[in-house]
């Protein structure tokens, strides 16, 4: 069934696989900063903070948002008005919708860094609504991550210059893609871990490099409960050891 559908965030990383799975059989209307500055006015008709937000909308998946641990304990305010402000305006504007949208395992301990407070607080606004759905994502990868600070690119690209004694749940986008378009047409509301169930330690993956232990704002392990997922007929289709084995590594996890 065709449906009209906005992707916040779609040229992101996980919003750009996911609106070309979608616009197959879908019209697919995307807002993202960066398709909207008018470089002479100096000026962004696409922020979500006070653009316009399309009508007709049948679905709302809505992924934009500022990520990132580290740069949230820098600039705090700027990951409560694009995430948790943002985010409440989509609720109110879209609130007859489905909206699923973007949460992150870092929320399971807000208090530990700004980027999980705010991913926090947006899933207790969204309690005000019946019909949305938070996605708690673990550690999404691929091997065209936009993201150049991510560690699974980091690591292809032979740019790692530390590890940590941290423990991360992988998943490849393409089964986070597969998991939104069955999270799109079930009646799960609340929150949904996104993640293999899987955890790999990451000291293990380059164990001779030097070892950061000064990540007081950082989860120490992070490992999805799939249960929901499972439940709903979903498993993950790309193991991280064989991914990286079809690239060439040969790491003992």
């Amino acid at each position: 069934m065709s449906r009209k559908i906005l992707i916040t965030g779609n040229k992101g990383f996980i919003g750009s696989h996911l609106q070309k799975k979608l616009s197959k059989n879908n019209e697919v209307v995307g807002i993202d900063l960066e398709a909207g500055w008018d470089r002479d006015k100096l000026n962004n008709n696409q922020n979500l903070l006070d653009c316009d937000l399309p009508s007709g909308v049948e679905l709302v998946i809505h992924l934009a948002g500022k990520s990132g641990v580290r740069e949230s304990i820098k600039d705090p305010n700027a990951y409560w008005q694009n995430n948790v402000e943002v985010s409440k305006r989509i609720f109110k504007r879209y609130k007859n919708v489905r909206v699923l949208y973007a949460s992150s395992s870092t929320a399971y301990e807000p208090y530990l860094n700004p980027y999980a407070a705010s991913k926090y607080m947006i899933e207790l606004a969204a309690q005000n609504y019946f019909n949305t759905l938070g996605m708690r994502f673990h550690t999404v990868y691929s091997e065209d991550c936009q993201r150049k600070n991510m560690f699974i690119t980091r690591l292809l690209q032979n740019k790692l210059e530390y590890v940590t004694d941290h423990y991360r749940d992988f998943i490849h986008v393409n089964d986070v893609c597969n998991a939104i378009e069955l999270l799109m047409d079930s009646k799960t509301t609340g929150v949904v871990d996104i993640g293999t169930g899987e955890s790999y330690h990451i000291q293990k993956f380059s164990p001779h490099l030097p070892l950061d232990l000064n990540t007081p704002h950082e989860r120490k392990i992070s490992q999805a409960n799939t249960e929901i997922l499972s439940n709903l007929g979903w498993k993950p289709t790309i193991n991280l050891k064989n991914f990286l084995t079809s690239k060439g590594f040969d790491i003992k996890l």
